[in-house]
């Protein structure tokens, strides 16, 4: 007897497609952490892009600062209750155990890379010379962004993903008002969480069912337009901040790029999740 069963088809270009999904985003993590933390010029733009956006709001109240500090806390809590109910209502676990791993591989790599292998060498262009590259805040917010990200319906993938989205820049922004962190730290946390979610997104296509292509991918596509967008202002900002240090350009050039990259690293990681119905397999029985 001949019977037809549904399991997911996973040609090679697809596993191909995630593993770049990861690498990508660590490489540049890579470079953005050489060129803010080994140069004159990236050292110089990232504390000037610190000093300007701390003192941005000078009538800012500490109960504000404190309830910005609360924030990475806020949108962990959220998802959480999110993929709770995510997990409940489709009876399945394997897109909250993967987004767990995604979470706690995400921080673990940020921890190591701060604490053990990265070392700020000083170039007298800092105040402090304590390495904060890459942001625990940041990769705290984003790593359970991705959770739901991953856990969610395919049709309401973009959405959430763009929700995400907001959510990291308002934390990478709020790390930034608060004098946590300068730009650079922010921006390769987001990048580290991106490269960690691409993979679990890979895991997900081998072990979950085939879902139908979600019918939002404009979304993902104008959302990947805006991310680009975001970084040659970023660009335009940072070189007008190294010309005119005290025009606030530089800070603004930092809130660019972290609005920039937390579009790209949440509308990549969805874009690759994306599903196809499987081609069914006829075994003989």
């Amino acid at each position: 007897m001949t019977t037809t069963v549904h399991r997911p088809v996973l040609p090679a270009a697809l596993v191909l497609a995630h593993l770049l999904g990861a690498a990508l985003p660590w490489a540049l993590a890579v470079l953005v952490g050489v060129v803010a933390l080994t140069t004159a010029p990236g050292q110089g733009l990232d504390e000037l892009a610190l000093q300007q956006a701390q003192g941005a709001f000078p009538g800012l109240s500490e109960r504000a600062r404190e309830l910005l500090d609360l924030l990475p806390w806020v949108v962990g809590l959220v998802c959480g209750l999110c993929v709770t109910v995510l997990a409940v209502r489709s009876r399945r676990l394997a897109p909250a155990v993967t987004g767990a791993a995604v979470v706690v591989l995400s921080n673990v790599t940020v921890q190591l890379l701060k604490r053990v292998f990265v070392e700020k060498p000083d170039l007298g262009l800092q105040e402090a010379v304590v390495n904060s590259f890459p942001s625990g805040h940041t990769a705290a917010a984003a790593s359970a962004v991705a959770v739901v990200v991953l856990a969610s319906p395919a049709r309401v993938r973009p959405v959430v993903a763009l929700l995400g989205a907001g959510a990291t820049t308002a934390t990478g922004t709020a790390t930034l008002l608060n004098g946590w962190h300068r730009p650079s730290d922010v921006l390769a946390s987001l990048l580290v969480v991106a490269g960690w979610a691409a993979l679990g997104g890979l895991v997900l296509r081998v072990t979950g069912p085939a879902e139908r292509q979600g019918r939002r991918g404009g979304l993902l596509a104008l959302m990947a337009v805006a991310g680009v967008g975001a970084l040659l202002l970023a660009a335009v900002l940072a070189g007008a901040g190294l010309r005119l240090p005290g025009g606030g350009h530089a800070a603004a050039a930092g809130c660019a790029a972290v609005l920039g990259v937390s579009l790209l690293t949440a509308a990549g990681p969805a874009a690759l999740q994306a599903r196809r119905p499987a081609r069914p397999r006829r075994l003989r029985s």
